[in-house]
């Protein structure tokens, strides 16, 4: 009985958090970025992404998170100085000690949009290359990245507060 409250109000307290940080205007979208992981080196205290760019983890604690992170794995980098792996939830300090030697790689199921294929909202539709091409008007195009930046930043929430709740239930003894 005990635990089935516990669970009660750990889920409550998700909700609430939830629910305050989906209130909080939402971040810039130049503030985060997604790069894939190229490897993992000694013992995790250091990160190489897909950009070319290396990250050291200084905290004992993060180290062993970064230790099983794996190369293909997606990775948010938010505000230069934390590294978010969406495929585990992990969250962890680090600090950029190289920085990217080029444009970094979107993962393959971000959508990209070809600037041939929008329509200005005038009507007059662009002209198609060589294969077939969806036409797609500029306003939607800009309501799309808007819906999938906010998207971006309630997944980083929803995985911040999984974490967060893990580690509050390691502590209390009551988790996994």
């Amino acid at each position: 009985m005990i635990s089935t409250h516990r669970l009660l109000g750990g889920l409550a307290l998700a909700a609430f958090l939830l629910l305050t940080l989906s209130a909080a205007p939402p971040a810039h979208s130049a503030e985060a970025k997604k790069v894939l992981i190229k490897s993992v080196k000694e013992v995790g205290t250091k990160v190489v992404l897909m950009d070319g760019s290396e990250w050291t983890i200084e905290n004992p604690s993060d180290q062993e998170l970064v230790y099983d992170w794996l190369p293909f794995q997606t990775v948010v980098i938010k505000n230069n100085k934390v590294l978010v792996n969406l495929y585990r939830g992990d969250i962890v300090d680090a600090k950029m000690t190289k920085g990217p030697t080029e444009a970094a790689k979107a993962p393959a199921s971000t959508p990209t949009y070809s600037a041939s294929a929008v329509q200005s909202t005038s009507g007059a539709p662009a002209a198609a290359s060589g294969g077939t091409q969806v036409v797609v008007s500029e306003d939607l195009v800009k309501r799309m990245d808007k819906i999938l930046n906010r998207m971006e930043d309630l997944e980083f929430t929803l995985k911040s507060i999984e974490v967060r709740l893990l580690r509050l239930e390691r502590m209390a003894g009551v988790g996994p």
